[in-house]
């Protein structure tokens, strides 16, 4: 039986937001529930987290040579989500040609599939290059049959094989799962409408087989005294009667879980009852809800293909608030017809909702490859290009706050984790230590963003006053 190394690599700067590596996870599952291969799973992520937080095992390269001491790999795979995986994957595959020269290399992921091209250039032509969902080609990658031709449905999914579950869940990563693929929106700004049918189109997982994934990982977090968090990673979880099927499954199984999902503002905005439904839902282990929000301007939701009504926005906010439901609003506040005058309408809009925070005040359209807008212009880091007095505002209003900034991120990256954990123990000390400090830094953030805002416009009118003066006395 072949062995197959399955690898995901560093993120160049910073890591975003560290989590298991649910791709290759999924692929080595459905490796091993063919028969075909045995499969090694090494996240580099996971090494320099262990590191950082002072609980380092063991190192990554004298992982790879214990788990090939017996069996040198015929394949090694690399999953790459984004170009910044790029860099650290080339220093693999070198290192790989040098130790194993006989192994194939194969690189797949986010990245590969919606950029082909950039990932074409900028990997070696030895890396064959497979897009998608994954599981069929990389099969037929290893075993060299023909892959199958029907597309591999959600319920066709094997168990994710999660050799480091507790390693994870001691860092406070939540379980990652995936329960459909696709999603119905034809957001502009999103690669997954430009992917073909198959891809694109949302196709639900029976929640009998999303429960079963979910009581077995339970089970072995409780041998470790660890809680049973879960964090769905759909682009869209489905219809709010979707979550109600999960609930009552949950219910009927007697799981006591918490877990976190993304939906849709159209699966919310007008549903009866809400609140009661969705304090129900909280009962069951709902603790946190993403919603796309990305703009309360209409004008700008009509170019991005973003379709909700504005107005209802704040009885879906009141609802959650009212079931004890954390809601996460994601939000792009600058892009190419942003105005310093239109950002501080938005924000001032969302302070009033109770929705600024400082990852909002520097929330900036990214240009992703495969999107609609990947022809438009953008600057090197991605972001789309503005005007010059918008541009001048964000530089100015992001490098003097950078150290809200750390202070933001550190503290939002781990509130899901402790919310979803206070749930299950009652035990709310920590989450009101994370609340208070990104209560505090949204605050200062608010009060800067304002600040700069007004020094900013008292500048342009200035000038324009001048210009105009002069152009008078001419």
């Amino acid at each position: 039986m072949p062995h197959v190394l399955l690898i995901r690599p560093l993120c160049a700067g910073d890591e975003p937001e560290f989590a298991e590596p649910l791709g290759i996870e999924r692929l080595a599952g459905y490796l091993r529930a063919a028969g075909a291969a045995e499969v090694t799973v090494l996240d580099r992520r996971l090494y320099q987290q262990e590191r950082r937080a002072d609980l380092a095992r063991s190192r990554f390269w004298d992982d790879v040579r214990e788990a090939c001491a017996e069996r040198e790999p015929s394949v090694v795979g690399l999953s790459l989500m984004t170009f910044a995986d790029v860099p650290d994957a080339l220093r693999i595959i070198s290192r790989m040609r040098s130790l194993y020269p006989t192994a194939r290399l194969v690189a797949g992921g986010l990245y590969v599939t919606t950029d082909p091209k950039g990932a074409q250039t900028r990997l070696p032509r030895a890396v064959t290059l497979l897009s998608g969902e994954g599981e069929l080609s990389l099969l037929a990658f290893v075993t060299g049959e023909p892959e199958r031709t029907e597309p591999l449905t959600p319920d066709g999914w094997a168990l994710p094989y999660r050799p480091d579950l507790e390693r994870y869940a001691a860092l406070g990563c939540a379980v990652n799962m995936q329960t459909s693929r696709g999603c119905p929106g034809a957001c502009t700004f999103c690669a997954t409408p430009q992917l073909v049918a198959e891809l694109r189109r949302w196709q639900p997982r029976s929640l009998s087989l999303v429960v079963d994934e979910m009581e077995a990982e339970a089970a072995r977090l409780a041998r470790d005294g660890l809680p049973a968090v879960f964090n769905f990673v759909d682009d869209d979880f489905g219809p709010l009667e979707r979550v109600e099927e999960l609930a009552y499954e949950l219910r009927r199984r007697q799981l006591r879980v918490a877990f976190a999902l993304e939906m849709r503002l159209a699966s919310l905005i007008g549903q009866t009852d809400l609140a009661a439904r969705l304090s129900s839902l909280h009962e069951a282990g709902l603790t946190r809800v993403f919603v796309g929000v990305e703009s309360l301007e209409p004008s700008t939701l009509r170019r991005w293909h973003k379709a909700y009504d504005v107005e209802r926005l704040p009885e879906v906010l009141a609802a959650c608030a009212e079931a004890g439901i954390m809601l996460q609003a994601g939000y792009i506040l600058w892009h190419a017809d942003q105005t310093v005058t239109g950002a501080c309408a938005e924000v001032e809009a969302l302070a009033r909702m109770g929705l600024y925070s400082h990852r909002a005040g520097l929330s900036r359209l990214i240009v992703f490859p495969g999107c609609a807008l990947a022809e438009a212009d953008s600057d090197s880091m991605g972001f789309q290009r503005m005007d010059a007095l918008a541009e001048r505002f964000y530089q100015q209003f992001s490098e003097q706050s950078q150290a809200l900034a750390r202070a933001w991120t550190s503290a939002a990256l781990r509130e899901p984790y402790e919310v979803a954990k206070a749930h299950l123990t009652g035990d709310e000390t920590r989450v009101e230590a994370l609340c208070h400090t990104l209560d505090e830094v949204n605050v200062r953030s608010l009060e800067l963003f304002r600040k700069l805002a007004q020094e900013e416009l008292s500048s342009t009118y200035a000038t324009e006053q001048d210009t105009a003066q002069g152009a008078t006395s001419s």
